[in-house]
C-alpha cells in the first residue's frame, strides 16, 4: 500500500509504496489524482485519521479512494454538518455562491435543500456522498493514468559504444533518452547538472545503479550433462526429483549453499542443481543476460536449461517420481524461455515453484500444481512482471484488510462505477458494476498461481532466496510432496 504522496503543481501526483517504488497519477480530475473524492481538507482532523499520506495545497492526499471516501463520510458526521442541511455543506464548498451549489446537489440527489443530514436514510446518505463527489468532479474523464515508474537498474558501459541505461527489466535507453524519460515523469531518476555543464543521471537514494560492462565473456561449450549440473545429497529410493535453478549474482558456493538447504529440508535427499554461476563483477554480466532474455533473445543458458529439464524428465520415467523444481530470480526468466522448447506433455510433468522471479510462469504452462511466490519486499518481481505483480499486491493488501476476493471485487467494481458513470441511478450502477466484476474475476484467473508473501520482519528490500518467507514456503512444499 502507498505510504507517502506529494505533488508540486497538482497535474501529476506521485505515490511511494512501502518498498520505495514510485508511481504517478496523471490526467483525470484533481479529486481522482489525490484519491480525495470529496476534497477533504488537510486541516481537518479527518486528514490523518483516514490514511492521509500527503497533501496538495489545502487538500489531503489519501492512499486509496476508499480512505478518501471514508474521510468524507466522517466529515459529514461531524457535529456542524451532521446537524446542518445541504445549505451548510454548500457554504463549505462554494462560499461565494452556495445557492448554486446546493441547487445542483439537491437535483443530483433528490434530497430537499432544507433536509438535515442526520435525518437522511442510509440510501440518501450514500446518494449525498455520490452527489458531492460528482460536484467535486470525481469521475472518469477517459485520460486517467496511474502507472509504475521504473528505476534505473544499471548503467551499461562499453569501450566501443556510448553508455546506455537499463530501465526496469527489459528496456535499454541512451543517456539522452533516459534524461527525456525523467523529464517526462516516465522514469524514477534524478538529473544532476554540474557547474561545468556536464549532466549525469542518478537514482534516488537507496536505489543503487549497477555498472554493467561489456563485452560478455565467451560462454563455455557444453558437451556433458555433468558439466552444468551439480548433485547435492544422497539419492534415496522413492524420493521426489528435487531440482533447483539459482538467480543472478550467485557464486558456485552461493548456489551450493541454497541447494544444500533444500536437501537438508528433504532429509538429506538428492537435489539436482543446474549450474548458473555468476559472471562478471558483482553479477554485472548476469544483469546483461537478463536484459537480453527479457528482450526475448536466446542465450546459451537456455539450451543448457532445456537439456537440464529433459534430463529431469528422463529421471522421472526411470524413477517414477514427480519433478519438483525450485527457481529463484533469474531462474524464473530462464525457465520461461526454456519451457517454450518443450512439448506440452513434457511441460505438464514439471512442477515449478518460483521465488522472487524475474518472470512468472503462466498458469497452465507447466504442471497445474506450479506456483509463483513473491515477497512484498522483493522489488525484482515488480520490475520483471509489473502488471501482474501490481494486481497481486492490490489483492494482498485488500485481503490484509479482511476482504474476501468477492468483497474486494465488488468494492473495485463499485469504485469504477462511480468514476465512469455520471448517473447515480442504482440500476445503472448495478449493471455497470456487474460487468466490471466479471472483468476483475477474469483478471484474478491470471494471478491464481501467484501468492504474495509477508516480508521478513523489518525488511524494506529483500530479494535473497535465503529470505525467511521464501525458505518457509520451500519447507512447506517439500513437506507436501516428500514421500
Amino acid at each position: 500500500m502507498y505510504t507517502v504522496a506529494y505533488s508540486q503543481d497538482g497535474d501529476i501526483v506521485f505515490y511511494l509504496d512501502s518498498a520505495g517504488n514510485k508511481y504517478a497519477a496523471t490526467g483525470g480530475s484533481l479529486a481522482w489524482r489525490l484519491n480525495n473524492p470529496g476534497f477533504v481538507h488537510r486541516a481537518s482532523r479527518f486528514f490523518s485519521k483516514q490514511g492521509s499520506i500527503g497533501h496538495f495545497g489545502r487538500y489531503a492526499i489519501f492512499a486509496s479512494p476508499e480512505n478518501g471516501r471514508a474521510a468524507l463520510s466522517n466529515w459529514l458526521h461531524s457535529k456542524k454538518y451532521f446537524n446542518g442541511s445541504l445549505k451548510t455543506i454548500a457554504k463549505h464548498y462554494q462560499p461565494n455562491n452556495p445557492d448554486d451549489f446546493v441547487r445542483r446537489l439537491s437535483k443530483l440527489t433528490d434530497i430537499p435543500i432544507k433536509m438535515k443530514v442526520k435525518a437522511l436514510s442510509k440510501q440518501q446518505f450514500s446518494e449525498l456522498l455520490f452527489g458531492i463527489e460528482k460536484l467535486c468532479n470525481y469521475r472518469s474523464q477517459g485520460d486517467e493514468k496511474f502507472y509504475f515508474m521504473p528505476k534505473i537498474l544499471g548503467k551499461i558501459e562499453s569501450a566501443e559504444n556510448p553508455d546506455t541505461y537499463l530501465i526496469g527489466g527489459n528496456v535499454i535507453l541512451s543517456k539522452e533518452e533516459a534524461i527525456q524519460w525523467v523529464q517526462q515523469n516516465r522514469l524514477d531518476g534524478i538529473i544532476v547538472h554540474e557547474h561545468n555543464g556536464h549532466i549525469h543521471l542518478r537514482s534516488r537514494p537507496d536505489h543503487l545503479i549497477r555498472h554493467i560492462r561489456f563485452p560478455f565473456a565467451t560462454a563455455p561449450q557444453l558437451h556433458d550433462i555433468v558439466s552444468f549440473m551439480r548433485i547435492i545429497g544422497t539419492a534415496k529410493e522413492g524420493q521426489c526429483i528435487w531440482a533447483f535453478i539459482n538467480g543472478i549474482d550467485n557464486t558456485k558456493q552461493d548456489a551450493l549453499k541454497a541447494a544444500n538447504q533444500i536437501s537438508f529440508m528433504a532429509g538429506g535427499e538428492r537435489v539436482l542443481a543446474m549450474q548458473n554461476d555468476t559472471k562478471g563483477f558483482k553479477g554485472s554480466v548476469d544483469f546483461g543476460d537478463c536484459i537480453l532474455l527479457k528482450a526475448s533473445l536466446e542465450l546459451p543458458v537456455i539450451e543448457r536449461a532445456v537439456r537440464f529439464l529433459r534430463y529431469l524428465l528422463v529421471l522421472q520415467k526411470e524413477e517414477n517420481a514427480p519433478v519438483i523444481l525450485f527457481a529463484h530470480s533469474q531462474g524464473g526468466i530462464i525457465l520461461e524461455h526454456a519451457l517454450e522448447f518443450l512439448e506440452s506433455t513434457e511441460r505438464a510433468a514439471l512442477r515449478i515453484f518460483t521465488f522472487g522471479g524475474g518472470s512468472f510462469i503462466a498458469f497452465g504452462k507447466s504442471h497445474l500444481d506450479s506456483h509463483n511466490y513473491a515477497s512484498v519486499a522483493d522489488y525484482v518481481c515488480l520490475m520483471g512482471s509489473p502488471n501482474l505483480q501490481t494486481l497481486a499486491l492490490k489483492r494482498y493488501h485488500a485481503r490484509k484488510a479482511g476482504l474476501t476476493d468477492d468483497q474486494m471485487i465488488r468494492e473495485w467494481a463499485f469504485e469504477d462505477a462511480i468514476l465512469e458513470l455520471d448517473s447515480i441511478d442504482s440500476e445503472v450502477i448495478k449493471k455497470f458494476a456487474e460487468a466490471r466484476g466479471k472483468h476483475y474475476h477474469d483478471m484474478f484467473s491470471k494471478i491464481n498461481n501467484l501468492t504474495i508473501l509477508d516480508p521478513d520482519p523489518g525488511s524494506r528490500w529483500k530479494h535473497e532466496f535465503a529470505s525467511d518467507c521464501y525458505q518457509n514456503t520451500v519447507r512447506q512444499i517439500i513437506q507436501k510432496y516428500r514421500r
